[in-house]
């Protein structure tokens, strides 16, 4: 027998040169070992996936276990709702057969209570450890609860990073761990100082925050963003970065491995690069192939017509296609769309349609395929003849105070799929604000401190009233309204009488009121018309809008959503479109 190693490998002496086996020896070094990483579990969670992947981490058996933050709901100061989130998700972690690493994320870290429930549970925002010869940051992008606007770094912990990087000169890499990517971030000024700290020395970073994967190449290294282990996510797939996972991290003398393990499969960390997301946002923010909205007035007529925009503005060739599927209320003679651009290159064409019948009628659905060189990028387009709204003119401003008493009949109704709720509003002006008001007719609501934002009843109105030719094609992307480019006002029956959520995010001269009624509740928000002025570069012509309600029932495990037309993500071009009489 021939001996690799010591109580190791015993083999059996073969006499030939040719043995039945690879190269020796064993993958074994002493200084290599394997963790794992999860992220987001929260921000819209879906029961059972982080669980789930608690099960799947025990079959795997790392280490130990990190974390990248969002591990409860929270957003709420109330202590006894806080108390049981956190002893149901540590309920899951103490399942974890091996050690796990706690990091604040901005639902685990948004107001000073949570704050004080942070350091109570685990003594410290921020820490370290070093394992083998590596060390592990592990930060707090949240710290002094700054997860809503301007998160950065205290100057106390780029203190705290310089003082641990001096303490540990010679380990072989530096592994960072916080929750948002603070380099997307303008208010980020302090994280770039701690970049510099790690730029002489190897390291990479691990993030969350934005449940979609994205490999980034900065500081001559890899930065990540990761996807989610159960949070809120449309999951498009891996193309588009949005999966739940778990990041697997082999360390080696030669610097980390890493492999996102899907709950059904294994992807290597170029699943969905910063290059690959980037072409395909900008394909998402500005698509290539556009239905030109259409309206009607009153009724729609037998035969009608739609614009079609291809657009290619990248540098390389694209192949378009769009199939068409069969609809029962329109009819067109062409079933499938084939072309190829030039970069630069546009063509616009004119679809025939027949309206079949007098009944309701459904959208075209229109599927898109673009293919170049590198990527591909895919879409449903729903076509379909908007109906034209229009915004009243009011002389009496109605008092902004949640009693829609002053309002008289409002013109607009929605009622739930369920059928147990009801919803009315209207839209006017009167050339100084543009006012919203919201009835909803809904007995059984669940709302207060003990619940997530998004996990309770509430009233949301959410705005786009830049040129039509832009807000006609709003996929409702969080970039959007974090940068202003569209709104949205929220409003949940917190009590008697009750304000508008997030007030700390909305824009200047903003206001707003609900008030519970004896069948619900009713909100009334109140926009500067100075503002949709300014989105529309001038005086305001139109503008885009929805109204949203979220419903949860008492033995609900979460809310439903409903609203007045359908989700701006379905990609309904210039659906709901109000325009100035």
């Amino acid at each position: 027998m021939l001996a690799i190693g010591q109580n190791e490998l015993k083999l059996q002496q073969i006499p030939s040169a040719n043995k039945p086996w690879s190269k020796l020896p064993l993958n074994n070094d002493p200084d290599k070992f394997q963790f794992a990483i999860v992220t987001d579990r929260t921000g819209g969670h879906r029961p059972g996936v982080f669980e789930y992947g608690v099960s799947r981490l025990n079959l795997l058996q790392p280490e130990f276990v990190l974390s990248v933050g969002d591990l409860i709901e929270g957003y709420t100061e109330d202590t006894t709702e806080l108390n049981r989130q956190w002893t149901e998700f540590n309920g899951f972690i103490n399942d974890l057969e091996m050690p796990f690493f706690y990091v604040a994320g901005n639902h685990d870290y948004t107001n000073p209570t949570m704050v004080n429930l942070w350091r109570k549970q685990f003594g410290v925002d921020y820490y370290h450890f070093v394992y083998k010869n590596v060390l592990f940051l592990c930060l707090n992008s949240e710290e002094g609860a700054t997860a809503l606007k301007d998160p950065d770094f205290t100057d106390e912990q780029v203190a705290f990073v310089k003082k641990t990087l001096d303490a540990n000169p010679n380990v072989r890499w530096t592994l960072v761990f916080m929750h948002q990517p603070l380099w997307l971030r303008e208010s980020g000024k302090n994280w770039l100082r701690v970049e510099e700290l790690l730029s002489t020395r190897k390291h990479s970073v691990f993030t969350g925050h934005l449940h979609q994967y994205a490999l980034h190449d900065r500081n001559r290294t890899d930065y990540f963003v990761l996807a989610t282990t159960g949070g809120g996510t449309p999951l498009r797939g891996k193309r588009r970065g949005e999966f739940d996972h778990i990041m697997w991290v082999t360390m080696t003398d030669n610097g980390p491995y890493y492999a996102n393990i899907m709950l059904d499969g294994i992807e290597d960390k170029n699943i969905a690069t910063y290059d690959k997301i980037s072409w395909l946002r900008k394909l998402d923010a500005n698509p290539p192939v556009k239905v030109l909205p259409f309206f009607y007035d009153e009724a729609v007529a037998a035969d009608l017509s739609a614009k079609i925009l291809l657009k290619n503005e990248l540098q390389e060739v694209q192949k378009y296609a769009i199939a068409f599927e069969s609809n029962s209320t329109l009819m067109t003679s062409e079933q499938m769309i084939e072309k190829t651009l030039q970069p630069g290159q546009q063509e616009e064409w004119t679809l025939n349609m027949n309206r079949i019948g007098k009944g309701e009628m459904k959208p075209l659905v229109a599927n898109v395929l673009i293919k170049g060189d590198q990527y591909e990028w895919d879409s449903k387009l729903n076509i379909i003849p908007n109906k034209k709204y229009y915004v009243n003119k009011t002389k009496t401003a109605p008092q902004i105070d949640g009693d829609l008493k002053d309002w008289g009949k409002l013109r607009f109704t929605k009622t739930s799929e369920k059928g147990d709720g009801t919803f009315s509003f209207d839209v006017r002006e009167d050339g100084k604000f543009l006012y919203v008001g919201i009835d909803v007719e809904d007995e059984d609501y669940q709302a207060g401190f003990g619940h997530s934002h998004l996990d309770q009843d509430g009233a949301f109105f959410i705005f786009d009233a830049r040129p039509i030719e832009i807000s006609a094609y709003n996929r409702r992307e969080e970039s959007g309204a974090l940068n202003g480019e569209w709104f949205f006002l929220s409003a949940n029956p917190t009590a008697d009488n009750f304000e508008l959520g997030f007030k700390e995010l909305l824009p200047p001269g903003v206001m707003g009121k609900g008030k519970k009624t004896a069948k619900g509740y009713m909100v009334e928000y109140a926009v500067p018309i100075a503002l949709l002025n300014k989105m529309q570069g001038g005086d305001w012509k139109n503008l885009r809008l929805n109204v949203s309600i979220l419903d949860k029932d008492n033995g609900d495990k979460q809310a439903m959503q409903y609203n007045w037309l359908p989700d701006w993500t379905q990609n309904f071009p210039g659906s709901g479109t109000f325009f100035k009489k």
